[in-house]
């Protein structure tokens, strides 16, 4: 199940560049739809991993070259020592770009046909540079005897065929490192002068196909409007505001024809006809970058970070939700191509260098994409990859790929840095396991130390303390079970039963709540003598769903107040907000949203809801699927490595809070390459 907390759809762990296929192609034949696919680009020429972070990568029109910045020794780089390189994804050749010991490189730029590239580096204070793959070296651009004091500057946009750079200089002191706009012509030579300081701070530049006009913004001094956007005509010396009727705007890219400016202003692209002077909106959301011809782009809006088709609303596949857009992006048809950087592991089969990678993405557009493909990974292995020879199971997911799960008589998570052990030594039988978000608390169950009674534990991973409980009001529990912590880290819940006594001869299971650091045991269940079990508790520990009595019930444990959910059901899964909850009915899983008073139905078992309400995954016909509730689309998650289902049962699905990756258990050898242990794994697979 799945109790993480809600993040942002846009983070700052992935850098990612999108280009669609040549120009060219919108006269060629049609083609047969092409299948999504991922692949890794920061490997070396022989496809070997690389044994370091790679970040900031950017594409040719083309779709052949890559550059990007790494840190990687197998490159020939390290941390404090990074490269830039770029990769001729057909040849599998990199070619190092080097300005000597101690460069930082940062904002790699490709013309269409990647035979230049533009970046910022410097040992000190960056500057901008332009690299010319058929001389094999590399410029710095910096304007004869500039006015005021300049030490620094960026690239900031570099003209399709590479003819004309875009590029800021100023100095160190406060809102000066850009104060001054130029244009290289890289035929002549000649720099001019676009923008000067007066003007103010520039916020970012794009340059037309032919250089001759150049699209800026200009931070000003206001609360209600801090950036203005203009275009200069360099022909004619004409200058007009853009943005004037859209408030708040800041610039996406001028169109290689130089007839119109994409902005993003009030939630949404728009589209500046310098022709007609007019602006039309063509999507809703942020757009991070957009093609050469204005048609498509990367825009962060309710359903993902997505390449869209801005004139037909096709759509390519969500991409992970930790991405940054940056840099520009390159006309094509029907195809998107994108290459981003990541850290995650899944993307590609034999992703063990736990570094940040540079991936390429290809997938049609639609108004229904195919998702990313993704690759099942198996998580219960030693923490050198290794597979166990015990068997695993009983996986709960967080948020961030954390998952803990019970192998042979010991509690495992997989969280940042691998798989590692929860219970000490002494603690044997240890089973029943909840991880919090970020991984560093631990629930689970495991003997007491002194009479072997049971007794639920709290491991906090980052220090070591361990927290037991074990009694209420002083009495010892003579059984506990379901134990679950909630994503905060504040909070556990369980199920125990007290000792007999003369006023409760037959006593049933109870549903408990405890506060770390100083809180009190507080009972959950109604006491009306029918066994409750199965918490699960929401993203703040106030409401806890439990089944009783045959019926779902949620406590809200800051009023008192006990709802019913359902009749004839059990193993209820909770929202993060408390407010959803899918349990069991018979063969078929019920989601009750409370609030709105409305019941979704789905054939299957072991239900575990999303944190955020919106996917469901169950357990039918022996496999493990995942639904997006509000379309009713469905997926099959226990793919084998052909694309098809599993040959022996998964069961037990824990989904992570937005449907994104789902855990399981299953004995099927067919899942990952190399299964041949005969015993059941946990494998996790993600759904972009």
């Amino acid at each position: 199940m799945s109790r993480a907390a809600g993040v942002s759809g846009v983070c700052l762990g992935v850098t990612l560049l999108v280009a669609l296929v040549s120009p060219t192609a919108a006269t060629a034949a049609p083609r047969a739809p092409h299948p999504p696919s991922t692949e890794r680009a920061s490997t070396g020429a022989d496809g070997g991993q690389a044994d370091g972070a790679s970040n900031d990568p950017a594409f040719s029109a083309d779709g052949r070259h890559v550059a990007f910045v790494s840190e990687a020794p197998s490159f020939g780089c390290a941390r404090f020592a990074e490269c830039l390189l770029e990769k001729d994804l057909d040849t599998g050749e990199v070619t190092r770009i080097d300005l000597g010991s101690g460069t930082t490189y940062g904002s790699p730029m490709l013309s269409a046909d990647g035979s230049r590239v533009a970046f910022s580096a410097g040992t000190r204070f960056l500057a901008p540079y332009l690299y010319d793959r058929a001389t094999g070296s590399a410029e710095k651009l910096w304007p004869q005897d500039p006015p005021g004091s300049n030490e620094l500057g960026r690239v900031e946009s570099i003209s399709p065929d590479g003819t004309h750079v875009a590029y800021t200089i100023g100095n160190r002191n406060g809102s000066e490192s850009s104060r001054l706009l130029y244009v290289r012509d890289t035929a002549t030579g000649t720099d001019e002068l676009i923008s000067p300081a007066e003007e103010g701070g520039k916020g970012g530049a794009s340059v037309s196909g032919d250089g001759e006009r150049v699209a800026y913004g200009v931070r000003v001094d206001s609360e209600t409007d801090p950036n203005d956007v203009f275009v200069k005509d360099r022909a004619t010396g004409e200058r007009i505001q853009v943005d004037k009727n859209l408030g708040t705007a800041f610039l996406v890219r001028i169109t290689a024809d130089g007839n119109r400016v994409l902005l993003d202003a009030e939630g949404g692209v728009y589209v500046h006809d310098l022709r007609t002077g007019k602006d039309r909106r063509v999507a809703d959301g942020n757009p991070w970058s957009a093609t050469a011809d204005g048609r498509y782009a990367v825009v962060a809006g309710e359903d993902g970070i997505r390449v869209r088709d801005l004139r037909t609303g096709l759509r390519g596949a969500a991409l992970p939700r930790t991405a940054v857009a940056a840099g520009d992006l390159v006309a094509a048809t029907g195809r998107a191509v994108v290459a981003f950087s990541s850290t995650a592991s899944h993307l590609v089969a034999g992703d063990t260098n736990d570094e940040s990678d540079v991936f390429v993405f290809s997938g049609e557009l639609a108004r229904n994409p195919a998702p990313m493909p993704s690759v099942t990974e198996r998580i219960s292995t030693t923490r050198d990859g290794q597979q166990l020879a015990v068997a695993s199971h009983d996986p709960v997911m967080a948020d961030g790929r954390v998952v803990s799960f019970t192998s042979g008589d010991d509690v495992l998570v997989n969280a940042p840095g691998g798989v590692s052990g929860v219970n000490s030594s002494t603690q044997k039988p240890s089973s029943d396991s909840t991880p919090c978000t970020s991984g560093r608390m631990v629930s689970y169950l495991a003997p007491h130390a002194t009479d072997g009674g049971p007794e639920v534990f709290v491991r906090n991973r980052s220090v070591g303390k361990l927290t037991g409980i074990a009694t209420h009001e002083g009495v010892r529990f003579t059984w506990m079970g379901h134990s679950q912590v909630d994503p905060t880290c504040q909070w556990v819940t369980w199920a125990a039963t007290l000792p007999a006594t003369e006023a409760d001869p037959h006593p049933q299971p109870r549903v408990y709540r405890f506060k770390f650091n100083g809180g009190d045991v507080d009972v959950v269940s109604a006491p009306t003598g029918e066994a409750a079990t199965n918490p699960s508790i929401s993203y703040d520990g106030r409401y806890i769903a439990f089944d009783q009595g045959g019926a779902i019930y949620v406590r809200d444990l800051d009023t008192g107040a006990l709802e019913k959910a359902g009749s004839g059901a059990s193993a209820p899964s909770n929202s993060a907000d408390g407010r959803k909850v899918a349990f069991q009915h018979g063969r078929d899983i019920h989601v009750r949203d409370l609030d709105a008073g409305t019941t979704t139905k789905v054939r299957g078992t072991q239900p575990s809801l999303a944190g955020d309400g919106t996917h469901l995954a169950y357990v039918r016909g022996g496999a493990v699927y995942l639904r997006e509730l509000p379309t009713g689309k469905a997926q099959l998650i226990s793919v084998d490595r052909w694309g098809g289902r599993n040959d022996l049962p998964a069961r037990h699905p824990s989904v992570d809070y937005d449907g994104t990756v789902v855990a399981f258990e299953s004995a099927s050898p067919d899942l990952v390459e190399g299964d041949t242990n005969g015993v059941s794994d946990v494998f996790l697979r993600t759904v972009q």
